[in-house]
């Protein structure tokens, strides 16, 4: 049969001989041979040269290593004498004449205590060889020279080496490229061109052609091979059509099976069901009994006669819109199966015109983790919040407590000298009980910023319940909400917590007030206080990690808190009451800044109309509480005319701590900064410091009181702040300080800590 009767047997030879040796983006035997070779030898060439250039480059740069060692011996030699005469102008000289040769590029000579004698820089790029030597002078270093040297002349021989090593390479490119495109002319395209004249005989349908021209072993075997493929497509010509024939019947099957798998695949298989275009249930497949459905109840009947019917109302508008479009529909919906509510996702798809498939999952376990991580995000934003507001609080109370510190302690030492019967004596107690009681509004918003607790010790929390029921704190409440009722359920063996006294006796208060003013008509305050281990995390308004806790909880039956109110209840200034008659705005985020420094958790609990329980859970501690000492008086505190320096940079602050410790006998210098107090301490010696820790400008206490101890190691300190005990504070602690003292401070305070420090 010949390729004019044959047009297929044709086109396929032809199209062989055009796809096999031109589309290929033309590739050539010989010039991929003659690419192959030169990328060989330029290979080899380069990596000779790269090893030359990196050996050379490398001896480069030691000699100027060398060099700058051999400068920094000179150097060394050459400054002994000058730096130890302290001969100025021939240190000059040595460092100009340096200074001129053009490798240097800077030169700082200083002796032993750092003053700098000479020093000299010149711009330069930034890769240099840098030396530091010392000077020595009879055995003992006496100073240091630093100098840099410039690579840029290095860099020079480098970049002259590597022009030089490419200059090589392409010249042997071209070279080698000449000389490979000649031999390869004349080897390989004379025999090549043979072979295809040949192929294109057969390709125009002359199959009997031997190729008796082809010489070369190589390509007679091609062509051998050639002639056989072309007998071997005449053969399966004969066959071609009967297998595209039984072809088209085993695709179209296959399409359909396609079809059927990718809707299969589509829709994740949990329960599978079938509807008709009527919404007919045709099959149901999977584990129906989770939906209390069988197969009974569904195969035969619509949708409506099985599933309830807003449910039903959502399957049949989803049907709808999937045999309208041949699309995939997924949606959600909950059912209440078992008395609870589970969530599930329904994926449904149109596999032919009457026939629609739906694939359910229980999404129940993925829905529950969402609204857990919401609520947890709503935690982490509201603590976030909380920071932010705190750390504002905190730094308008360091400021307020520096100016509080005259109304409190400049009244003090005034009573101290007025006698009993002075008229004075009534106005000025007033102004330092009005000082005292904005000390305490300071106090909460310190507490608020979470910097507030910085005493520990053991605490009966049922001890500190009973002493603000007898406080006047609480008959003044009593006064003006007297309808209540006040119910106790304190537990007998309630364990101690290590924390502040003070800052849980105003928690007490700000809960049972809160109680109280919820409480508008006749109801009940509830105070209950128990030990609770937990063993697996409480999860509400705080999550209650695993431990032993002592559980404070104190409830009322009052108007409750409403949802929107009750995320917001522990943010500063927000209230429902009217601000300055009833309180700051302060309270509950003072309890919430005080449980967290106390490392608690809190959680609220309440229903509008109904009432509030808000439940605190603090670490509970077995350390046995000390028996406390007979209270020292200000008689018992004198000094024995000690030398102190006060340190503080507000002049009222420093004539505060100089009149009081005058007073309590000792002998005192104050000075307004750091920087003044390292000067002073260098001529002058002192028994303790009084260190301010917050100092501006200039340096603070901890960088003070780090460098007049390496002037006088051991030197005692009392450090003070107007802020909080912070990370600065403890760094002075650990340095040697011996005790803080919070602004502002009463004068038997400061006294005890001053004696405390002086006997350490």
């Amino acid at each position: 049969m010949s390729p004019e009767r044959n047009p297929s047997l044709k086109s396929l030879l032809a199209g062989f001989n055009h796809r096999g040796i031109g589309p290929l983006n033309h590739r050539s035997i010989s010039i991929e041979l003659a690419i192959s070779l030169v990328m060989l030898v330029l290979l080899v060439e380069g990596v000779l040269l790269f090893l030359i250039y990196n050996r050379q480059a490398d001896y480069l740069y030691r000699q100027l290593q060398a060099k700058a060692d051999e400068y920094a011996v000179n150097l060394s030699e050459t400054l002994a004498v000058p730096i130890w005469d302290f001969d100025d102008e021939q240190i000059k000289r040595i460092g100009e004449g340096f200074a001129r040769n053009d490798l240097v590029t800077s030169i700082i000579i200083h002796d032993v205590e750092g003053t700098a004698h000479y020093e000299f820089s010149r711009n330069a790029s930034a890769n240099q060889i840098v030396r530091t030597v010392p000077v020595v002078h009879t055995g003992r270093q006496i100073g240091e020279a630093r100098f840099s040297l410039s690579l840029d002349a290095h860099r020079r021989d480098l970049t002259w080496l590597r022009n030089a090593a490419v200059m090589v390479l392409a010249v042997s490119l071209v070279v080698i490229v000449i000389a490979t495109g000649i031999v390869l002319r004349v080897l390989m395209r004379k025999p090549l061109a043979i072979l295809r004249q040949g192929m294109d005989r057969v390709a125009r349908g002359d199959y009997d052609y031997g190729f008796d021209e082809v010489r070369h072993d190589e390509l007679a075997d091609i062509a051998r091979r050639f002639s056989k493929m072309a007998d071997e497509i005449r053969a399966r010509e004969r066959s071609l059509q009967k297998e595209v024939a039984e072809r088209k019947r085993g695709e179209e099957k296959i399409r359909e099976s396609q079809a059927r798998t990718r809707a299969i695949l589509d829709a994740i298989p949990d329960i599978m069901f079938q509807f008709d275009r009527d919404g007919r249930f045709i099959d149901v497949r999977g584990e129906v009994e989770d939906l209390t459905l069988t197969a009974e109840k569904c195969i035969g009947r619509k949708i409506e006669q099985v599933l309830p019917g807003h449910i039903a109302r959502i399957f049949r508008k989803q049907l709808t819109r999937t045999f309208k479009n041949m699309a995939v529909r997924v949606f959600e919906y909950d059912l209440r199966v078992n008395d609870e509510i589970g969530y599930y996702e329904c994926r449904l798809v149109a596999v032919s015109d009457d026939l629609a498939l739906a694939m359910v999952r229980n999404i129940t376990e993925q829905m529950t983790a969402a609204a857990e991580k919401r609520r947890l995000l709503d935690q982490l934003q509201r603590a976030q919040k909380m920071e932010a507001i705190g750390m504002l609080a905190g730094g308008v109370a360091h400021d307020l407590n520096n100016v509080l510190s005259g109304l409190v302690s400049y009244p003090e030492l005034i009573l101290m000298d007025l006698p009993e019967e002075s008229p004075l004596q009534k106005p000025i107690r007033t102004i330092q009980q009005s000082g005292e009681r904005a000390a305490n509004i300071v106090q909460d918003l310190l507490t608020l910023a979470r910097r507030g607790v910085s005493v520990e010790e053991l605490v009966d929390l049922n001890h500190v319940v009973r002493e603000y029921l007898k406080s006047p704190e609480y008959e003044m409440l009593r006064v003006h909400h007297p309808r209540f009722r006040m119910e106790l359920d304190l537990a007998d063996d309630l364990f101690d917590i290590s924390g502040s006294p003070l800052h849980l006796t105003k928690t007490v208060m700000n809960l049972i007030s809160n109680a109280a003013e919820a409480t508008m008509d006749e109801g009940v305050i509830r105070v209950e206080t128990q030990n609770r281990y937990i063993d697996t995390p409480i999860k509400g308004y705080d999550d209650a990690e695993e431990g032993d806790y002592v559980v404070l909880q104190v409830s009322d039956t009052g108007i409750g808190i409403s949802d929107g109110d009750i995320n917001r209840i522990f943010e500063p200034f927000y209230t429902r009451k009217v601000m300055g008659r009833s309180g700051t705005g302060l309270g509950m985020a003072v309890v919430w800044g005080t449980v967290k420094d106390h490392h608690g958790y809190i959680d609220i609990q309440s229903t509008p109309a109904q009432g509030t329980a808000v439940t605190i859970y603090l670490p509970s501690t077995k350390e046995h509480r000390i028996q406390a000492s007979e209270p020292e008086t200000v008689e018992t505190l004198q000094g024995a005319g000690e030398r102190i320096l006060v340190v503080d940079d507000v002049e009222e602050q420093r004539e505060v701590a100089t009149v009081m410790l005058t007073r309590l006998g000792y002998d005192v210098t104050s000075v307004s900064s750091g920087e003044a107090a390292v000067d002073y301490v260098k001529e002058h010696g002192v028994d303790l410091l009084v260190l301010d820790m917050i100092m501006d400008p200039g340096i603070d206490g901890l960088e003070t009181y780090r460098r007049i101890i390496r002037i006088h190691p051991g030197q005692r300190a009392v450090i003070t702040s107007g802020f909080s005990e912070s990370d600065r504070v403890q760094g002075a602690r650990k340095l040697g300080a011996a005790a803080y003292v919070k602004k502002p401070y009463r004068l038997d305070t400061i006294a005890r800590a001053v004696r405390d420090a002086l006997k350490a």
